[in-house]
């Protein structure tokens, strides 16, 4: 069971980074630079209680399906209006999800959560950047 869980907090992770880098190629003042620390990560880091643990899942769950549903709506956009206007969407929906997340933390917790969030991204643009310049 745990092995399970473990496999499937992987593919999640794999799946946000996926996502977030695919967004980050948008240009940044459209892209929202939206990353989704894994649970285990935010278990660690932000040192979770059980029962913050049980309340945050399903919200990081709903959080990966959006990420997948903005991939699939930026396919499909026909314009750039019409993409911007995902991007728009999927920043409003990052601004949620942030917002749902803090409002079960204790203060010093949403500090290393805000932290936390800032080390991802910066670690998806590194990347993004590097992979960018050596001309992939």
């Amino acid at each position: 069971m745990k092995h399970a869980r473990q496999s499937r907090n992987g593919l999640y992770l794999a799946a946000a980074l996926w996502l977030c880098m695919f967004i980050a190629a948008w240009p940044s003042d459209a892209a929202p630079m939206d990353s989704v620390p894994t649970m285990d990560v935010v278990r660690s880091k932000l040192e979770l209680t059980p029962d913050q643990e049980t309340q945050l899942r399903p919200i990081f769950e709903n959080r990966l399906a959006e990420l997948q549903q903005v991939r699939v709506r930026l396919e499909q956009a026909a314009s750039k209006s019409d993409k911007r206007a995902v991007l728009r969407d999927a920043k409003h929906q990052s601004q949620a999800f942030n917002s749902q997340v803090e409002n079960l933390l204790s203060p010093s917790q949403k500090t290393r959560w805000r932290e936390l969030r800032a080390e991802t991204r910066d670690k998806i643009k590194e990347r993004h950047e590097e992979k960018r310049e050596s001309g992939d």
